[in-house]
């Protein structure tokens, strides 16, 4: 791909390029992440047209032409979707979230940064086939957005039905110097019976235990290890026990509904309080779907009133749910970066933003916690 010559663009230039660009793609992210909730909103269609469209244009001033189909393409999409000729939904958030992320990795490597993921024949592709799924009729719009889904990210394909044998928890557990002990391990056993109760949650349990414990150890360690990796294994059994039919559903739920299933933190806190050494561990497993900023569950608490636990559980039970929460509809699993940058865009309201923070770190630093 032919490069600018860095030397020939004034320098105030180039740094003002740097910044807008990087303005406008967080906002774009945010936007395309809020659509998949407000997926009718014509204001927020026209804010991200206008920003895809000023990116471009702006590529034009630094000599970066050759970059400026795929905000083409990406245009293309949107004026489908503000002429009502395209429905949004989730998998085409992700195409356009995958497709924003290709683009600032372009940019980054023709101002002198990294390799990218893309050759030149592959963007090409890409851009033919945003403008070919523009026009594609409804008919094929799923499996064409299932199949460019697959292509931007190849770890989304379709989710393996697991097997049910149970990996050595011990071994992660004393990974993280923890020793466990017979309610640990009975613990254990009791979270990978439940996940059995529906197959698209075999494995959960470890996977949440290895990156809460990371986020934890990062931190220093504020809560005690062996409380945090309790109240991980007891958190959702409460879930277990609701119908399969509701578990599995696909609609919004209604507001019998949502009791329901806002009941199931209080199972687990009722059956540790019951055992004197896991207080702490019942205190988190209550309060892992509070929200900082005291729009949670079940008691309305602010961040200063959230254990420490309790704020990590909640960043990973979200991060697990939102990049398996297509699992039992399409098979195909949402790519990471749609789950990282929700929760970073949560963070300060839904999350702490401390703990988001070492979470995003944890990932960096170790990108097998995301456990695909």
């Amino acid at each position: 791909m032919p490069t600018p010559n860095l030397a020939e663009i004034p320098s105030e230039l180039l740094a003002d390029f740097r910044l807008e660009s990087s303005e406008q793609f967080q906002r774009c992210e945010q936007l395309l992440i809020e659509l998949e909730h407000y997926p009718d909103d014509s204001e927020r269609l026209r804010e991200l047209f206008r920003l895809i469209h000023t990116l471009k244009g702006n590529l034009g001033y630094i000599g970066l032409d050759t970059l400026m189909p795929l905000p083409q393409a990406m245009e293309d999409m949107l004026n489908q979707l503000r002429a009502n000729t395209l429905a949004f939904d989730s998998l085409l958030g992700d195409v356009l979230l995958l497709s924003l992320d290709h683009l600032k990795e372009l940019i980054r490597h023709a101002l002198g940064g990294a390799d990218t993921r893309l050759s030149d024949n592959q963007r090409q592709a890409l851009c033919k086939a945003l403008s070919a799924l523009a026009v594609a009729p409804p008919s094929q719009q799923t499996q064409l957005r299932s199949a460019l889904l697959l292509q931007l990210d190849p770890s989304s394909q379709p989710a393996k039905t697991p097997t049910l044998a149970a990996p050595d928890a011990s071994a992660r557990l004393r990974h993280y110097g923890i020793e466990p002990d017979a309610d640990l391990l009975f613990f254990v056993d009791l979270m990978q019976a439940s996940e059995r109760r529906s197959h698209f949650w075999q494995g959960r349990g470890l996977r949440q235990l290895d990156l809460a414990l990371a986020i934890n150890q990062l931190g220093g360690s504020p809560e005690q290890p062996a409380q945090l990796a309790a109240a991980i294994c007891l958190h959702d059994l409460g879930m277990a026990f609701l119908p399969l039919e509701l578990l599995h559903k696909q609609t919004p739920l209604n507001r019998e509904e949502r009791r329901q299933m806002q009941s199931h933190p209080r199972l687990a806190y009722e059956l540790l309080k019951r055992m004197p050494a896991w207080q702490m561990a019942a205190e988190i497993a209550l309060q892992h779907q509070e929200h900082v900023d005291g729009s949670g569950y079940p008691k309305g608490l602010q961040e200063i009133e959230i254990s420490p636990g309790a704020l990590i559980l909640s960043i990973v039970d979200t991060f697990e749910a939102r990049t398996h929460e297509r699992a039992h509809q399409t098979l195909n699993k949402r790519p990471l970066l749609r789950a990282i940058l929700e929760i970073n865009n949560l963070a300060g309201s839904q999350f702490s933003a401390h703990w988001v923070e070492l979470f995003n770190r944890a990932l960096q630093q170790n990108p097998a916690l995301a456990h695909r």
